[in-house]
């Protein structure tokens, strides 16, 4: 294979990834709104819903008098970007990674492990990362009876941790 179309496959994912990540921080910090109300509805969306809740329409006058004041720079809008970045940062919680966690590998082992895996046994596909495939006969469909079990308990777990959150704000 010629090195050419390598090292210019290369060079544009280096260079698009940057661009991407510049349009879209320059899109989240309001640039491209034609009105001031699609700058501010940008500029609230950094700070977490329970925060825009309890203090959004106080702080959005306050963001339209910056605008109306001729206050509206690159440097106000980052430090809004800031501040609601530590605000989310206070908002955090372990009980959401554990519930986004439990969901996460419960649907890894229903639906790859537990749904694909066998699919692909009857196709005599070669042993990749699928547990079940390293396996024979019953023991293959153990394999995936028991993935497909564990994932089901794992998902509800993951429903159950995560109902408390949905009811109570984050923070």
């Amino acid at each position: 294979m010629k090195p050419g179309p390598i090292i210019a496959e290369i060079a544009a994912w280096i260079l698009f990834f940057p661009l991407a990540i510049a349009l879209m921080i320059r899109r989240q910090l309001g640039y491209g709104y034609t009105d001031d109300e699609g700058r501010v509805d940008a500029l609230l969306q950094w700070y977490p819903a329970p925060w825009r809740r309890k203090h959004g329409e106080r702080f959005s006058e306050l963001l339209r008098d910056t605008m109306a004041g001729g206050r509206d720079d690159l440097r106000t809008r980052l430090d809004v970007a800031r501040e609601g970045v530590v605000e989310r940062g206070r908002a955090f919680s372990w009980s959401r990674v554990w519930a986004s966690l439990l969901l996460t590998v419960g649907w890894i082992m229903v639906l790859p492990q537990g749904v694909v895996a066998p699919i692909l046994g009857w196709f005599d596909a070669p042993k990749t990362w699928f547990v079940a495939l390293y396996f024979d006969g019953v023991e293959r469909w153990l394999v995936v009876g028991g993935m497909i079990g564990i994932g089901l308990l794992l998902i509800d777990a993951g429903l159950r941790a995560y109902a408390p959150l949905r009811e109570a704000p984050a923070g």
